[in-house]
């Protein structure tokens, strides 16, 4: 009978951990990225009153074992990665996961993984936790090209900032669009001006002339370009372009180079491709003007999107829009193996394997979906009939002692 109240007594230590893990699962039904967990028990231990033996051959056939349990305990306490619901919030910086990954996260001394992608920027423009301020991890773009090289490691300093009304930018030009019409009716030597603006890679802009001159050869135009901020003995930029019978043109583009006589720290020549596409010879007016050119003038950062790779695109106040960050994502061979940490953040242990560090979008890691958050993946009803059960082993277990205890006390006043 003692035996059998100690029993009764493990079983109630068993439930009430059971119960503290539902109270918590339905406590935490609203938290943003929270995952549930679930009981398992197990027998704790089993005292033989009798082995087994084999069948004898024309003898006595063979007897199982004989045991005795010696009560119940917690076997595991297994933690839930299904996915979760998303949830809108129309909040730009608020990001849900949509797949097996994690972001990553740090307190400037270790690396955390969570599910919560409820963002915001901080005083100094870093993107971290809303709720805890811990920084968000990923790699910054070349503030020149755009550029991103994700093959670089994620260290706990590997922040993300973007630095609204601070972060300039400004493009070189690289390309210049000519289009309309020149007169088919030039004679030889006749001139036509094109006026246009071009860029440095400060930003400053550069009046620059195309001036085309009518040869005597028929459908056959010279082209030169001129700044008058430029060194005529160093910088280049000439040629010649042939329309058909048509009045279409034959060639579509051409280069030119300015060296600038006072580049006041920019990157000097000024290097760029004339197009010609859009330009006709037909017998009218002549109409030929700039249509494009890629240059831009000095642009402050403005706002920012995050896309389903996490890539996160800058917008400027010259109309510029260009990738100035990523978010990192890891995943792992076994996230159930994840501690819970204090946060909402998930540790790194020896059963999770190590991090595989890599980019939304890709493989089962997962996109990014910017305006959403992913909720709690606890299932409500089944929680409640969990705890429906667990209240009903607690109480079956708390009447295997009271049941001991009367047949003890029966014992007892056998004497009497």
């Amino acid at each position: 009978m003692i035996q059998a109240m100690y029993n009764g007594a493990s079983g109630l230590r068993a439930h009430k951990t059971q119960m503290d893990v539902i109270s918590n699962n339905i406590a935490n039904i609203n938290t943003i990225g929270f995952k549930a967990s679930r009981v398992s028990f197990r027998e704790t231990l089993s005292q033989t009153l009798r082995g087994a033996t084999g069948p004898k051959a024309g003898g006595i056939g063979g007897i199982n074992p004989m045991q005795v349990g010696l009560g119940a305990s917690i076997g595991s306490i297994d933690l839930s990665q299904t996915q979760g619901s998303l949830l809108p919030t129309g909040k730009p910086t608020d990001v849900a996961i949509e797949g097996n990954g994690f972001l990553m996260v740090s307190d400037g001394q270790g690396k955390f993984y969570t599910r919560d992608g409820s963002l915001q920027l901080d005083g100094e423009g870093t993107l971290v936790a809303s709720g805890s301020g811990l920084r968000v991890l990923g790699w910054t773009a070349d503030p020149f090209t755009g550029s991103i090289n994700n093959l670089e490691p994620i260290t706990p300093r590997s922040e993300i900032r973007l630095p609204l009304g601070q972060l300039a930018v400004a493009r070189q030009t690289r390309k210049l669009g000519i289009g309309g019409n020149l007169d088919a009716r030039a004679a030889e030597g006749d001139t036509y001006r094109v006026s246009a603006q071009v860029y440095d890679s400060l930003g400053i802009a550069h009046s620059v002339s195309v001036v085309f001159a009518k040869t005597e050869n028929p459908g056959e135009w010279s082209w030169s370009v001129s700044c008058p901020e430029a060194d005529p003995d160093q910088s280049t930029g000439s040629g010649t372009i042939q329309f058909d019978e048509n009045g279409r043109n034959t060639v579509t583009s051409g280069e030119f180079s300015l060296v600038l006589a006072e580049p006041n720290g920019s990157a000097s020549p000024i290097t760029a491709t004339l197009y010609f596409n859009e330009l006709t010879q037909l017998a009218g007016n002549a109409t030929a003007s700039p249509t494009f050119q890629d240059g831009l003038a000095l642009g402050m950062l403005d706002s920012f999107t995050i896309g389903k790779d996490g890539v996160i695109w800058g917008t400027f106040t010259n109309g510029m829009q260009q990738p100035i960050a990523q978010i990192a994502m890891a995943q792992f061979s076994n996230p159930s193996g994840l501690m819970k940490g204090k946060n909402n953040v998930f540790i790194e242990t020896g059963n999770s394997g190590l991090p595989q560090v890599g980019v939304a979008s890709v493989g089962s890691m997962g996109n990014l979906t910017a305006g959403f958050l992913e909720s709690s993946n606890v299932d409500l009803p089944t929680e409640f009939t969990n705890m429906i059960v667990a209240q009903r082993g607690f109480q079956a277990n708390s009447r295997i002692i009271t049941t001991s205890d009367e047949i003890l006390q029966e014992l007892v006043q056998l004497k009497r």
